[in-house]
């Protein structure tokens, strides 16, 4: 009797320890992040500016979070000498803690833009796509975005009227992230 009532406090006692031992689930740990990106867009709005991009971009990335940062953006006409340069909040998402192909991505933030006849003005920019996580390993990440992008111009009146048109874009990008 007093063997078995040992034996119960022992392994009761190892339950208890061995609980109390059990390492906490780790928390997501902010990582420095950045990246860049080439791309093409193409111009829906019919005013002859699709685009070369080349994107880049610095932040940090927690969890859920793939990335939250800083970017500029260099759109590059094919066709004219006109030139915009973005400026932008970017954030990437999965919605889950766990690695998955699929990601969402938003950017938000003001466009500098270089215009015909040496116009400049600065407008709106927004950018948002669907992601596909091509190729990763412990320290990079590739991927492809589709997606769409909006740089707003406005009119520009003085001796000369010029409209000048907002722009929509369909787009598509090629990336990594360190």
């Amino acid at each position: 009797m007093i063997k078995r009532l040992i034996s119960v406090l022992i392994l009761a006692a190892a339950a208890v320890t061995a609980n109390a031992a059990a390492p906490e689930p780790e928390k997501p740990k902010v990582q420095f992040a950045w990246g860049g990106d080439f791309g093409a867009s193409i111009d829906m709005s019919g005013n002859d500016m699709s685009t070369i991009d080349f994107d880049i971009a610095f932040g940090m990335k927690r969890g859920w979070i793939n990335f939250l940062g800083l970017g500029v953006q260099a759109s590059i006409p094919i066709s004219n000498s006109c030139r915009s340069y973005p400026l932008y909040l970017l954030f990437r998402t999965n919605f889950t803690d766990r690695p998955t192909r699929l990601f969402w991505e938003l950017k938000a933030g003001a466009s500098l833009n270089y215009l015909e006849h040496n116009h400049q003005q600065t407008g709106a920019y927004g950018s948002t796509g669907l992601g596909i996580r091509l190729a990763s390993g412990r320290k990079f990440s590739s991927h492809l975005v589709i997606g769409y992008s909006y740089i707003q111009r406005r009119r520009i009146v003085g001796e000369l009227t010029h409209d000048f048109k907002d722009l929509h874009f369909a787009s598509v990008r090629l990336g990594i992230v360190f």
